[in-house]
C-alpha cells in the first residue's frame, strides 16, 4: 500500500512539473536587462549582485515578442510600477502574466519601463522573463480587466483633481473679485512700474494674502499631481525612495513645500531689506514676485489640463522643451524684479545687484540644480 502511495505521489509530482513547464515557455530572461538608479550620478546603471538597491527596472519592447507574455514571479511586499506609475502592490508570493499586446493597447506605446521595488529586495526571489503561453484565455481576461481598471482609475483621479482646482479658482474669484482680478492681471504683472491698489492695502501676512499664498501652493501641487498621473519613468529620473509614493502624495508634499517656501521668501526679502537698509522696497518686491509666480502657476496648471486631456503626450514628448521654457520664465522673473526695483527706487546698481543676489539669484540657482538634475 505504501509502495503504491509513493508511486502515486511521484506521478502526481511529475505531472505537476510537466504541466508547469507546459504552461509557459521562456523566450527571454529579462534578468540581464535590469538597471538600478545611481543617486550620485543621477542615471541608471546595469544591475550587479553587489548593488545594494531597493529597486530595479528593465525595458520592455512590446513589438519584439508579439502575442507573448511578461512573467513576473514575486515574493510578498513588492511594488510594481509601469512607466513610473505605481500600478499594484504584491502582498503575497505569486506569479503574474501580462500579455504584451494588452499592455501595448492600454499604454499605446512600443516600449515600457517596468520597475520593481521592495524595502527588502532579494534577487533570487524575483523572476522576470518573456514567455509564450498555451492556455491563454483565463489569463488574458484577468489581465485585461486589471489594466482597464488601472486606466480608468488614472483618468478618474485626473478629473477629480481638475474639478476641485477649477472650483477653487471660481471660489477665490467670488471671494473677492477685485483682489482676484488684480492678482491675475497679466499686463500689470509685467509692467516696470508695478501698480498695487488693493493688494498692498493688506499686510503680506494678512488673511486675504495668506489665502492666496495657499491657493498658489494648491495650484502648484495639483499641477504636479496631474502631470504625475501621466508621467513615464523614461521621461523623469525618479529617485528610488519615491517609487512607493504616488503622484497624489508627491503633489501634497509639493503643495506644503510651496506654501512654506513663499513664507520663507517673505522672510528672506525682509532680512535682505533690513541688511541693505532698503526697507521701502520690501512690500513692492514681495508682491511683484508673488503676483508673477501666481500667474505662472495658473499657466502651468492650464498646461497640465491640456497634457492630461491628451493622455500625457505633451509632457512625455516635449519635457526638455518645457524644462527650457520654465527655466527661461524663472530667469525672466529675476530680470523683471531688477528693472521693477530699479525703476521705482533709485540706489546704486551694485547695491541693488547685491540685494538681488541674496534674495533672488542664489535661491534660483539652487532651484536650477534641483529642477535640471
Amino acid at each position: 500500500m505504501c509502495k503504491w502511495a509513493s508511486w502515486f505521489i511521484c506521478s502526481i509530482s511529475l505531472l505537476l512539473v510537466y504541466d508547469a513547464r507546459a504552461l509557459d515557455t521562456e523566450l527571454k530572461n529579462l534578468r540581464w536587462d535590469w538597471e538600478v538608479y545611481n543617486e550620485k550620478t543621477g542615471h541608471y546603471e546595469p544591475y550587479f549582485k553587489q548593488n545594494k538597491s531597493k529597486a530595479i527596472r528593465f525595458k520592455l519592447d512590446l513589438n519584439k515578442f508579439q502575442s507573448s507574455y511578461l512573467k513576473l514571479a514575486l515574493s510578498e511586499n513588492y511594488f510594481v510600477r509601469i512607466d513610473g506609475e505605481l500600478v499594484f502592490a504584491n502582498l503575497e508570493k505569486t506569479t503574474h502574466f501580462w500579455g504584451l499586446d494588452s499592455l501595448k493597447d492600454v499604454f499605446e506605446k512600443d516600449r515600457l519601463f517596468i520597475t520593481l521595488y521592495s524595502a527588502e529586495f532579494n534577487e533570487p526571489l524575483v523572476g522576470t522573463s518573456i514567455v509564450s503561453i498555451q492556455a491563454e484565455d483565463s489569463i488574458s481576461t484577468n489581465e485585461s480587466v486589471f489594466l482597464q481598471k488601472r486606466t480608468n482609475g488614472q483618468l478618474d483621479k485626473f478629473i477629480i483633481i481638475s474639478i476641485v482646482t477649477l472650483s477653487l479658482i471660481a471660489l477665490f474669484r467670488a471671494f473677492n473679485f477685485r483682489l482676484f482680478r488684480e492678482y491675475f492681471s497679466f499686463g500689470k504683472s509685467l509692467q516696470l512700474r508695478q501698480n498695487f491698489d488693493l493688494i498692498i492695502a493688506h499686510a503680506p501676512l494678512s488673511w486675504p494674502n495668506l489665502a492666496f499664498m495657499l491657493f498658489y501652493a494648491i495650484l502648484v501641487g495639483n499641477t504636479v499631481m496631474n502631470i504625475g498621473l501621466f508621467q513615464t519613468e523614461s521621461t523623469f529620473e525618479i529617485p528610488m525612495d519615491l517609487l512607493q509614493v504616488g503622484s497624489i502624495s508627491v503633489g501634497i508634499m509639493v503643495c506644503i513645500i510651496c506654501f512654506v517656501f513663499m513664507l520663507g521668501k517673505l522672510l528672506l526679502i525682509t532680512l535682505g531689506t533690513e541688511l541693505f537698509k532698503i526697507n521701502k522696497v520690501r512690500v513692492v518686491h514681495f508682491f511683484a514676485y508673488f503676483r508673477l509666480s501666481l500667474i505662472m502657476a495658473l499657466i502651468m496648471f492650464s498646461l497640465s489640463l491640456i497634457n492630461g486631456i491628451f493622455g500625457g503626450v505633451i509632457v512625455n514628448e516635449y519635457w526638455k522643451l518645457l524644462q527650457l521654457i520654465i527655466v527661461l520664465a524663472w530667469t525672466g522673473r529675476l530680470v523683471l524684479m531688477f528693472f521693477v526695483l530699479n525703476k521705482i527706487y533709485t540706489f546704486r546698481k551694485l547695491h541693488l545687484f547685491s540685494y538681488l543676489c541674496s534674495s533672488e539669484l542664489i535661491p534660483l540657482l539652487l532651484f536650477f540644480k534641483i529642477f535640471l538634475k
